[in-house]
């Protein structure tokens, strides 16, 4: 299956995109190059519109790569 993601809204891109960060931040505390606490702070330093979704797939990776 093939999907064209230039044919996406601008929103679903930008999700996509938020995605992406949550799972490589996710990767960089499994492999140890960065802290919790750094992600939260990074987290905490985007717009209050996309800490909760952060926050949310962080956790949701973070949990899948751990177990």
């Amino acid at each position: 299956m093939v999907y064209n993601l230039c044919s996406l809204p601008r929103e679903q891109k930008y999700q996509i995109q938020l995605d992406y960060e949550a799972s490589f931040w996710a990767y960089q505390i499994k492999r140890g190059k960065k802290t919790r606490e750094n992600v939260y702070t990074t987290i905490n330093s985007r717009p209050s519109a996309e800490q909760a979704f952060l926050k949310q797939k962080f956790e949701q990776y973070l949990a899948l790569m751990q177990s």
